[in-house]
C-alpha cells in the first residue's frame, strides 16, 4: 500500500468524511439498515470532492456501550454490501479482527481512538503496511473517555504521541505510515480540547497532522463557524480534518 505521502498528494480535497454504519451515533448520522442514507452520504462526499472515507461502525459517544465482535462485523459488512467503491477507506475501529477484515476489503487506513494499545492492531499494520491514524489517548487512562488530568495539555499530549510513535516504529511501523490525531474530546475536558484546538501547529511535528473537531461539545466555545473552524486546521498545517458528511 502507498504511505500517506502519496496519498495526500493525489488528492485536493483536505478531508475525511465520516460515515457511521451504527444506529447509536452521538450525531444522528448512521445509515445501519438505511442503504437510501448511505447512498446519499456518498453522493454529497463525492460532490464536495471528497475522497477518503472513514468507517466507523461502533460509537464512541461519551456513555457508549461495548458492541461485540458479530453486531461490528454486521454493521461493516452492510457498509460494504451498499458501497459503491468510489472512494480511498479508512476504518474507524479499535477491533483487531475487524481491522483485518477492512483491510482485507480495500480499506487501507487504520484509525484506532484507542491509540493502538492492542499489540495485535500493532502487528496487523505492520503485517499489512497500512497507514494508520495515532490518535492520541492518555498512557494511564483505562479507557478512552476517562478524564485525565494535564498540567499542560499541550506538551503533554505531544510528548506522549513522540513517546508512542517511537515504540510503534521499535515494533516495525515505518514512519511513512504514520500519521497523528490529537485526540480532540477523548479523554479530555472541553477546555483541553479547546486548549488543543488552538495549538494545532504544536503537532506538525513530521507527520501528517489529522484533526477530527466536528460535531463535539467543545467547538461551542469557539464561537467559530464550520468554514473558520476548517480553515484554523488548515491554516495550523492540518493534512487531514475529519467532518461529517452532512455538515
Amino acid at each position: 500500500m502507498s504511505d500517506w505521502n502519496n496519498l495526500l498528494n493525489s488528492i485536493n480535497k483536505k478531508v475525511i468524511g465520516i460515515i457511521n454504519s451504527n444506529n447509536d451515533s452521538f450525531s444522528g448520522d448512521g445509515i445501519y439498515k438505511n442503504k437510501d442514507k448511505l447512498t446519499q452520504l456518498l453522493s454529497i462526499a463525492s460532490n464536495n470532492g471528497i475522497k477518503i472515507i472513514d468507517v466507523g461502525c461502533v460509537s464512541t459517544k461519551p456513555g457508549f456501550k461495548d458492541v461485540n465482535y458479530e453486531e461490528e462485523f454486521t454493521r461493516l459488512n452492510f457498509f460494504l454490501d451498499n458501497y459503491d467503491g468510489a472512494f480511498r477507506l479508512s476504518i474507524d475501529t479499535m477491533n483487531k479482527d475487524i481491522a483485518k477484515y477492512a483491510l482485507d476489503n480495500n480499506f487501507e487506513i487504520l484509525n484506532d481512538v484507542s491509540g493502538f494499545k492492542d499489540p495485535g492492531m500493532i502487528e496487523l499494520a505492520v503485517e499489512k503496511s497500512s497507514k494508520i491514524i495515532l490518535v492520541h489517548t492518555h498512557p494511564d487512562a483505562s479507557h478512552i473517555q476517562e478524564k485525565m488530568e494535564f498540567k499542560d495539555v499541550v506538551q503533554e499530549v505531544k510528548a506522549q504521541l513522540e513517546i508512542k510513535i517511537n515504540y510503534l516504529i521499535s515494533k516495525g511501523i515505518k514512519e511513512s505510515q504514520i500519521s497523528i490525531d490529537p485526540g480532540l474530546g477523548f479523554g479530555k475536558t472541553m477546555r483541553d480540547s479547546e486548549i488543543l484546538f488552538k495549538n494545532l501547529d504544536v503537532f506538525c511535528f513530521g507527520f501528517p497532522l489529522v484533526v477530527g473537531y466536528s460535531k463535539k461539545k467543545f467547538t461551542e466555545i469557539l464561537n467559530m463557524t464550520n468554514y473558520q473552524l476548517y480553515t484554523h486546521c488548515i491554516d495550523s498545517g492540518a493534512a487531514l480534518v475529519r467532518l461529517h458528511i452532512a455538515s
